[in-house]
């Protein structure tokens, strides 16, 4: 285990004052005198060459809009940059695992030092290989776990974090007996066991976990039973994994009508919510939260952006502020300190980072931690009733 290089009140003392601050730059604590080397070598004192990889080059419009605004996110947190000066280059991988490789092996042979992106998780698992063997590391903005590794860090929220934010909020509130309700298709199955380990890690009680194909015959036929189980084994809390887009709305409203009382049981959802009126004026759903970033951070960045470019950043745009911010506190500390800015022991340093919603963290298996807020459906709006943690000090790591 690595040893904490400052204690949890200096860390508080060095990130706090970055998270009030009128920019989003990145925010770094000093670290040690030593540092061991790895990867390529790299000059922190000198500009430092940085790929940014994004889904441009298709031709498809939801691609190049996407790729233009984390184009744009990346040049932002560029400028906020602080005792850390990056060379920018930008290359397109189409979205696809061939066009990640071909990037890849672009920026590796024109001297990149370190990579952000891709942006999908097809496109990073063909990047991936190429960064390895050139001992690049690589900041994807996926949010799939499956891409992560010991060289290659994910930026995107993942399901287990959202889980993790999850449970600690419903034992804050006294529930302990947990359900999981979920489509059974991939996302819903990945989304359920991300739940299923949360729940299992804080000591609550996993009392069952229910299926349901994507369709409103399913639904319906599906949530009588899953219901009555759900009941019958004490559920207070029950984990929805599905979203607006897809069939959250019903699967919801089943539930209820069938038994699962909202005086009883709590529904915590694992997707945003608020991208739905429809969804949000629910019945079913009053009173119940879902997990997602800081509206207070998220509104600097998203003003920012609209001030900088005249036009509001898309959802995703804020990874690619979040790789470039880190990159700059990781070069900036080690100007101060010396060596390489990128190696492991510096990357997932405890203390994280603060990027565009606030603040984030890596763990050593190169997947994440992010501080969320929990927002509680009330008359058709979603309200914050728990902001976002503003340090790591309370939450596991």
């Amino acid at each position: 285990m690595l040893q904490v290089r400052k204690s949890i009140r200096k860390v508080l003392k060095a990130v706090v004052p970055c998270l009030f601050a009128a920019s989003l730059a990145a925010c770094t604590v000093p670290g040690p005198t030593q540092v061991s080397s790895s990867g390529v070598d790299v000059d922190p004192n000198q500009p430092v060459q940085v790929a940014l990889l994004v889904p441009t080059g298709s031709g498809e419009p939801g691609k190049e809009e996407i790729g233009r605004s984390l184009i744009n996110a990346a040049q932002l947190a560029q400028r906020d940059l602080q005792n850390a000066e990056i060379d920018l280059r930008i290359y397109p991988t189409s979205g696809t695992t061939n066009g990640g490789a071909a990037a890849a092996n672009q920026a590796v042979s024109e001297g990149a030092k370190v990579i952000v992106g891709p942006l999908f998780s097809t496109a990073t698992a063909g990047a991936e290989p190429v960064a390895r063997a050139a001992g690049v590391t690589m900041f994807s903005m996926s949010n799939n776990p499956e891409v992560a590794s010991s060289t290659t860090y994910i930026l995107g929220n993942s399901f287990a974090n959202t889980a993790e934010s999850l449970v600690s909020y419903g034992l804050s509130q006294g529930l302990r007996n947990y359900g999981i309700v979920y489509p059974s298709n991939l996302e819903g199955e990945t989304a359920r066991n991300a739940a299923a380990s949360a729940v299992s890690r804080s000591g609550a009680n996993l009392v069952g976990s229910e299926p349901y194909d994507l369709s409103v015959e399913s639904i319906r036929s599906s949530a009588a039973p899953a219901a009555a189980a759900l009941n019958a084994r004490g559920a207070n809390a029950v984990i929805l994994t599905d979203g607006p887009t897809g069939g959250l709305g019903y699967i919801a409203e089943s539930l209820r009508i069938n038994g699962l009382s909202s005086d009883n049981v709590r529904f915590l959802g694992m997707q945003r919510w608020d991208t739905s009126g429809e969804i949000m004026s629910l019945d079913s759903l009053q009173g119940d939260v879902f997990a997602a970033p800081d509206p207070a951070q998220l509104g600097v960045f998203n003003g920012r952006y609209l001030t900088a470019y005249g036009e509001n950043p898309h959802t995703l745009a804020g990874l690619a502020y979040d790789g470039i911010a880190a990159i700059g506190a990781l070069i900036s500390e080690a100007r101060t300190n010396g060596g390489n800015p990128f190696t492991s022991e510096r990357i997932i340093d405890p203390s994280g980072f603060v990027g565009a919603t606030g603040l984030f963290r890596f763990y050593p298996n190169g997947t994440n931690q992010r501080t969320l807020a929990i927002f509680q459906v009330q008359s058709g709006q979603a309200t914050v009733i728990r902001s976002a943690p503003r340090s790591f000090d309370s939450l596991a790591y």
